[in-house]
């Protein structure tokens, strides 16, 4: 069946005939010549409104898509054929449109979830130049998005055992792993993988910091070495005066009570260092019950303060305590902050030089209570001060100042347990100062 396009144009054509033909026939030769003009001027008018306004408009539309404007369609809606083709090409736009807002979906799903890992994840071209890097590796390697993406990775990972990976990687076809030290003790876990079907990257790596993982086997090495150390020194000196006792009878008494004594000594030494053990391990894990109940600051110190003033007297040592009148109360439990009270000012005790002042004091501020215990004492080395919490750590390398090494982390887990903090701040040969901060009394 002919369209409409198509009878329009056949009643164009057998009009524009009959009338040239019966001019001619007639013996008009011009007449018939301008009949055919004017049949050939209405047939180009009905072309150019069927069928080039059309597809004029329909090319229009195709070159704005095309510049990427996927919202545009061809209307108002052609009739006839061209009204087909109009509609079949809406249809293929609408289709596009789709494709690419579910593309760029899926991209936008892609990067969220790279940059919401905690891993470092960087994407390399066949050149080994970043052509990807999500939010954790400009943090980890400390360089801003617009100063990787195209720079070698050489110039953002200065490692050579990374780049050897790398290249193995490839040759191999196989992922690499291996961990690899940066600046200020930091140690990066990198897995290289490479991409086989990749047209655009060629290689993925991720990094993961491991370097609390490293600290914390360190730690676990440097208890094992300091409990082994501290349980040695009591342990030989038993083992000295049961093998004197027992190489035959001491006939003088006295010499007999020198040895028994310094037994009970080491004795008590290792009881000592067991029940701190126990009780901080006991914090450690929550199964010490903590009797919270308002304190009065100023009586926990002044208690503390008391236990140590004998000491303190022997060594010359004069302790000073400051605690402002309108010290509010702290939700705690008093055994357990009195005895982390005792450990700063003890070990303040140990460390300041004959002659030397130590000075308690307690401040509110943000309902926070704050407690410094501030010495003249020898300080502590810069190197060791992030690790004087940890158990049995001695900044002192010759361990001359006896102890367990166990004070200053019961101090810390007391704090945490109290929902506190602690921190020390020093300077070798300026004295140190150790500071606990507990929460004050909950509103009734």
């Amino acid at each position: 069946m002919l369209s409409s396009i198509h009878v329009r144009i056949a009643a164009a054509l057998v009009a524009m005939a009959i009338v040239t033909w019966a001019a001619y026939a007639a013996g008009s030769p011009l007449v018939a010549l301008g009949g055919a003009l004017v049949a050939a001027t209405a047939l180009t008018v009905l072309l150019s409104g069927s069928i080039l306004k059309p597809i004029s408009r329909t090319t229009e539309v195709a070159r704005r898509i095309a510049r990427g404007n996927l919202n545009e369609r061809v209307t108002p809606r052609p009739s006839g054929e061209m009204g087909d083709l109009a509609e079949a090409f809406n249809e293929m736009a609408q289709s596009l449109d789709q494709l690419v807002a579910d593309a760029s979906a899926d991209h936008t799903r892609m990067l969220a979830a790279l940059n919401s890992s905690a891993d470092a994840v960087i994407a390399l071209d066949e050149h080994d130049a970043i052509a990807f890097a999500n939010a954790a590796a400009h943090d980890l390697l400390s360089h801003a998005h617009q100063d990787m993406i195209g720079k070698p990775l050489a110039w953002t990972l200065p490692d050579a055992e990374v780049v050897e990976a790398l290249r193995s990687s490839r040759v191999d076809g196989q992922p690499q792993i291996l961990v690899t030290e940066r600046p200020n003790r930091c140690f990066l876990q990198a897995i290289i993988t490479p991409i086989i079907d990749g047209r655009e990257w060629t290689s993925l790596i991720v990094l993961h910091d491991v370097s609390d993982v490293r600290r914390a086997e360190q730690v676990r090495r440097d208890f094992v070495a300091n409990v082994s150390h501290e349980l040695r020194t009591p342990l030989a000196a038993l083992k000295s005066v049961i093998d004197t006792l027992r190489a035959g009878p001491i006939e003088d008494g006295a010499t007999a009570q020198e040895f028994l004594s310094r037994a009970d000594a080491e004795l008590d030494r290792l009881v000592v260092m067991v029940e701190e053990l126990l009780q901080l391990s006991r914090i450690e894990s929550g199964e010490l019950a903590i009797a919270f109940e308002d304190l009065a600051i100023d009586d926990v110190i002044c208690s503390a303060v008391d236990r140590l003033q004998p000491q303190a007297g022997k060594r010359g040592l004069k302790i000073g305590v400051n605690v402002g009148a309108s010290t509010p109360p702290v939700r705690g439990d008093r055994d357990l902050l009195e005895r982390a009270l005792v450990n700063l000012i003890h070990n303040s005790v140990k460390f300041t030089p004959h002659g030397g002042s130590i000075e308690v004091s307690a401040r509110a501020q943000d309902g926070v209570v704050t407690i410094e215990v501030r010495d003249t004492g020898e300080g502590i080395d810069p190197a060791d001060l992030p690790r004087v919490f940890e158990r049995f750590y001695k900044a002192d390398t010759a361990r001359r100042s006896g102890g367990t090494g166990l004070g200053l982390a019961i101090v810390k887990h007391t704090a945490e347990a109290h929902g506190g903090t602690v921190r020390a701040e020093s300077r070798p040969g300026k004295g140190s100062t150790f500071s606990l901060s507990i929460p004050v009394r909950s509103p009734d």
